[in-house]
């Protein structure tokens, strides 16, 4: 669920709330589709680097970066793993290496990769690339559009495990396509 609104006439992203600028989709709703591919079945899932849900409650994210993870199995028997490298304060900061291993193994699995963060599914870091214009050109918007765009990417599987950067402020889903169901 979300809190949105629609104000036309409105600046380039311009706006708390939204969910697209301008016609253009924003990361947070790109995040939201994430969301609604995971499985309706949690499985346990674990990261070392994970910030208990009590010590955000009290203090926030302000002195390591919450480095969390959900996964979940679909009906088909696939895993859909969510990741998130966040912090409170909304500045540049070292990407999490990020080393995904599954309870008994990988053995003939198969893993894509959609991620969101300001290199991939972000029009707001392609607008500021662009000079932040106050009115974009066709084609600008068409590149615009493009940025916005989730892109499933295959990733590969070495050594029994998913190894991959996570940029600060960064939101991935690793989907994993069991053997048995292809």
């Amino acid at each position: 669920m979300s809190w949105a609104f629609t104000f036309v006439d409105q600046p380039w992203f311009a706006g708390y709330r939204q969910l697209a600028t301008n016609g253009v989709d924003l990361a947070v709703l790109n995040t939201f589709r994430l969301f609604a591919r995971l499985g309706p079945e949690q499985v346990d899932a674990a990261s070392d680097h994970q910030v208990p849900l009590d010590a955000i409650v009290a203090d926030g994210v302000r002195v390591a970066p919450d480095v969390g993870v959900l996964a979940t199995r679909r009906p088909s028997g696939a895993l859909a793993i969510l990741l998130w490298h966040y912090h409170d304060d909304d500045v540049p900061g070292p990407a999490a290496a990020i080393h995904l291993t599954l309870q008994g193994g990988m053995a003939g699995y198969r893993a894509n990769i959609l991620r969101v963060d300001s290199a991939h599914a972000d029009a707001f870091t392609a607008w500021r690339a662009m000079g932040s214009p106050a009115h974009p050109s066709a084609d600008q918007i068409r590149a615009l559009d493009r940025a916005a765009l989730l892109k499933r990417e295959p990733v590969p599987i070495r050594a029994g495990s998913v190894d991959f950067d996570l940029p600060r402020q960064g939101v991935a889903l690793v989907e994993f396509e069991s053997p048995a169901r292809r």
